[in-house]
This record gives C-alpha cells, sequence and structure tokens, in this order.
C-alpha cells in the first residue's frame, strides 16, 4: 500500500508515519519548506510545498492508494483560536485547500481518505448530556470547529457523490513524546516540578495516545468501506485531571512539591468512541498513560543536565 500524508512532520503526522511504517507501508509526505523532517525514516518521498500550491498536492496523490490528512496551518501554539486576527486567509488555506486535496485525490483515483477532525466540532451547545457519542449533533463554538465541521462534511459529500471512501477522525487532546520532545504535552510541568517551580491550577481534559490516535487511522484506511465511508469517528480515551499528572511526575523525580487543589472544571462532552471500538480499536488507557508520564520526565531530567 501506498499512502500520502499531510502534516506528517506534526506531533500527530509522526505518529501516524511511525504506523504506517511499521505496517509495512510506503509513505509520500507533504512538508513546507521550513518544515524539519528531522527524526522521520529516510524512505519517505518527500513532496515540498504548502497545502495551497495545487502543483505540489497534484504530485502529492499521483499514484498512491490512501491519503491521510493531518496538516492544520494556525497561528503557532494554538489550536482553537488558530485563525488569529486574519479569518478569511485561515478559512481559505485549511478549508479550500483541503477541498482541493479532496478532489485531487479523487481526480488521482484514490479511493480512501483519512480526515483528522477534532473534538471541537462539539461547541457548548450540543445536546451530550452523558457524553457525546459519534452520532451526536455537533454544534461548534469556534471557529476552529467550524473549520472541522465544514471538512467532515465535504469529507461525507465526496463519498456520497463520487463512491469513494472518506472518513473522519476526532481526536480529543493528544499527548505523547514528540519530536523535538520539548512540544510535548506536560513537558513543561516535568520541567516545573524539577525546578521546583510553583505549579498552575489543575484541570481535566479528555486525552488520547498520539499513538492510539494512528492505530485509529489505520483502522479507518484498512476497514472495508462500507463500514467507514462518509463517517467521522469519535477518539479519546481517559479523562485526566492534571494534578495527578503534576504527582506522578514529581514521584518520578523523586522530589517533594506543592500540589495545587483537585481539578474542579465541568467537562464539555466527553467523548465516546462506540463506532471506532466496534472496528477493534483499544486505547492504551491509564497504562499507556503511566509510562507516558514516566517517559517524560525521564526526557525532562535528562534535558536538565544536558
Amino acid at each position: 500500500m501506498r499512502v500520502a500524508v499531510t502534516g506528517a512532520t506534526g506531533i500527530v503526522g509522526r505518529f501516524v508515519v511511525e504506523r504506517l511504517f511499521a505496517e509495512g507501508v510506503e509513505v509520500r509526505a507533504l512538508a513546507r519548506p521550513a518544515s524539519s523532517i528531522e527524526a522521520l525514516p529516510d524512505s519517505i518521498v518527500w513532496i515540498r510545498g504548502e497545502l495551497a500550491n495545487d502543483a505540489a498536492v497534484e504530485e502529492l496523490v499521483q499514484g498512491v492508494d490512501a491519503v491521510v490528512h493531518c496538516a492544520y496551518q494556525h497561528v503557532p501554539g494554538r489550536y482553537r483560536g488558530g485563525e488569529g486576527d486574519d479569518r478569511v486567509g485561515y478559512w481559505r488555506t485549511n478549508l479550500l485547500a483541503s477541498i482541493e486535496l479532496m478532489e485531487c485525490a479523487r481526480r488521482a483515483g484514490v479511493a480512501r481518505l483519512v480526515l483528522l477532525s477534532s473534538r471541537a466540532v462539539f461547541g457548548r451547545h450540543s445536546p451530550a448530556a452523558k457524553g457525546a457519542a459519534d452520532d451526536v449533533r455537533p454544534v461548534p463554538d469556534t471557529h476552529y470547529g467550524a473549520l472541522k465541521l465544514a471538512l467532515e462534511a465535504h469529507a461525507a459529500a465526496f463519498s456520497a457523490a463520487d463512491d469513494v471512501c472518506y472518513a473522519s477522525l476526532r481526536p480529543t487532546g493528544v499527548y505523547g513524546l514528540a519530536h523535538p520532545v520539548e512540544r510535548s504535552k506536560w513537558f513543561n510541568l516535568a520541567q516545573a516540578v524539577l525546578r521546583k517551580d510553583r505549579l498552575p491550577p489543575a484541570r481535566r481534559a479528555t486525552e488520547v495516545h498520539g499513538r492510539d490516535v494512528a492505530a485509529a487511522v489505520w483502522l479507518l484506511l484498512a476497514a472495508p468501506a462500507a463500514k467507514v465511508a462518509g463517517r467521522a469517528f469519535n477518539c479519546s480515551d481517559l479523562v485526566v485531571d492534571a494534578r495527578d499528572v503534576m504527582a506522578w511526575l514529581a514521584k518520578r523525580a523523586g522530589v517533594a512539591v506543592a500540589l495545587p487543589p483537585p481539578a474542579d472544571n465541568a467537562l464539555r462532552h466527553p467523548l465516546r468512541t462506540p463506532a471506532l471500538r466496534t472496528l477493534g480499536w483499544r486505547p492504551g488507557g491509564e497504562r499507556l498513560l503511566a509510562d507516558t508520564v514516566d517517559r517524560l520526565m525521564d526526557a525532562a531530567m535528562r534535558d536538565l543536565r544536558a
């Protein structure tokens, strides 16, 4: 199998590429000229260019069996609010260019595409008192959520109108060791614990490991088209109190720090994942979380000694 990947140098994209290589897939990837391809497999066929570069996108999708669309251009460090002060440019870059990617893939005879969406499609008005299942009606309340919902709608329309298998995946907060490690979620907390700084207030959030997101992507690539075409799949594993993460980091480092009170924020629409689990998805749960937090502190201690 040959798979084209956008956003392969991003946090989620790297996990996706790692899983594809583990499955023996040949990978073509789009990378902006300034993107670092360090620590990615040498055998990737790189296409240098922007998502909005039609020629680069056309080249990317030639001769592949599937596309995984992870790319998202935004204000650095911000997903929600990633439009910054240029909403029109944000929508032009992300929505129109993504639709062009879908159309280029269709014209090239690519029958399968997996779109990385987000739990942000569920805003505060989405009806989900007991948690949002895959079929709960999304009502976004951010431009990021609206963008992702619009892309989901176009993926579903391509599937219905053009007899292709385009599916969407909605990860919640993604954790795991990134490259470079400083980009990892909670790395700043590990540093703060080591320095014995005053720790920030704790919040509860839903989380999923990047490895489990990549496993879900693979399921959507490998499942029978009739089971996934035009559908959107929630992707979430655990509810995590950041206070617990801080406590685990301190224990791993062997230091005593003053922990904040347990998080008291209400979770909006924790995602339920029946559709992915029906396909056989089994996330790593607390064991993978604990292992990752240990590895994160180990990396922070190495960084401190360097």
